[in-house]
C-alpha cells in the first residue's frame, strides 16, 4: 500500500517541471479518451513502482469492460477499483463509469473511495474530485494529465495539482480529438506542458519509478 506524502498539504508556490520520479499519474479525459488510453498506457514500463488512476467519462458497467481490454494489452495490470481497495504500486486502475472515485488516507496507506453520483454532479467519474484528493495526499510526487474530451473537467483538478506542487500536463490541439478539456487547462494557466499525445506516453514512461 502506497503512503501518503507527509508535505502534502503545504501549498507552496508551484514548481517547475522536474524530472524527479511521479509516486502517482492521474489521467483524465472524456469524449476521444478510449482510443487516447489505448495508446498510451501500454508503453507504461513492466515492473515500475508507480500508480495509475485514471477518470474517463464513461456510463457505469462500461469501464469494468475497458479496463479489461486494458489489461490484455497494457503490461501493467489493469483494473477497476472498488471501495477500500488499497492504491497499490505498479497497476493502473480506471475509476469506474457513473460513480465518483477519490483517495483517501486509511492507515498505513491510501485507499480508494467509490461512492454513487450525486444528481448534481455532471461529470461521474469526476477528474476534478479524482484529482484534488490525488493533491492533497500525494503532493510534488503526483502528476496530473488531462487528454481529449468535451467540458471543463479536469481544470479544477489541475490547479490543485499545481497548488500542492505537482506536476501538470495537457493535451495538445494536434492531437487531442476533443479539445475543449485541455484548452481550458491551458486557458486557466494550470498546464505545465502541452504536449501531443505521443510525448505524453513518453514523458509519463520516463517519470514511472523504478
Amino acid at each position: 500500500m502506497i503512503e501518503p506524502d507527509p508535505g502534502a498539504g503545504h501549498q507552496d508556490a508551484p514548481t517547475r517541471v522536474e524530472s524527479r520520479p511521479a509516486d502517482l499519474i492521474v489521467i483524465g479525459c472524456s469524449a476521444g479518451g478510449p482510443l487516447a488510453l489505448q495508446e498510451i498506457l501500454p508503453h507504461l514500463p513492466r515492473g515500475t513502482m508507480t500508480t495509475v488512476v485514471v477518470a474517463q467519462h464513461m456510463p457505469e458497467r462500461f469501464t469494468t469492460l475497458f479496463a479489461e481490454r486494458l489489461d490484455r494489452m497494457c503490461s501493467l495490470p489493469v483494473t477497476e477499483p472498488k471501495d477500500g481497495d488499497p492504491v497499490a504500486p505498479g497497476r493502473i486502475f480506471i475509476a469506474a463509469g457513473g460513480r465518483q472515485t477519490t483517495l483517501d488516507r486509511l492507515a498505513p496507506g491510501i485507499v480508494f473511495r467509490v461512492r454513487a453520483r450525486h444528481g448534481s454532479e455532471r461529470y461521474a467519474p469526476s477528474a476534478d474530485q479524482l484529482m484534488s484528493s490525488v493533491a492533497r495526499l500525494f503532493g510534488r510526487r503526483a502528476l496530473a494529465v488531462l487528454m481529449t474530451g468535451m467540458g471543463g473537467d479536469g481544470v479544477d483538478g489541475l490547479r490543485a495539482i499545481k497548488e500542492h506542487r505537482g506536476r501538470t500536463i495537457a493535451e495538445s490541439e494536434a492531437t487531442a480529438a476533443v479539445f475543449g478539456m485541455p484548452r481550458g487547462a491551458i486557458r486557466a494557466g494550470v498546464a505545465d506542458r502541452v504536449l501531443p499525445r505521443r510525448e505524453i506516453a513518453l514523458e509519463m514512461a520516463r517519470l514511472c519509478r523504478r
